[in-house]
């Protein structure tokens, strides 16, 4: 199967974050939008979540935006 760009309207996005307390959560979200201070989740269950950066210690996306994906649910 050919490779192709993954975007917000495909699948789903897996957000982990680890909070400055050391706590470690994981989202699958639909949708992404990371500013300066925050993080805005549209989660898979059509809920809205706001994590704001000063609390967290590190996060990451999976897939990365520049990142290449084949097939349609290789990440779940």
């Amino acid at each position: 199967m050919a490779k192709k760009k993954y975007d917000e309207t495909d699948e789903d996005f897996i957000v982990s974050v680890r909070w400055l307390d050391g706590y470690f959560e994981s989202f699958r979200a639909r949708q992404i939008r990371i500013s300066e201070t925050l993080i805005w989740l549209r989660l898979k269950n059509h809920k809205n979540r706001n994590i704001p950066l000063k609390n967290v210690r590190w996060y990451s996306v999976y897939p990365e935006s520049h990142e290449e994906v084949s097939g349609n649910s290789s990440h779940k």
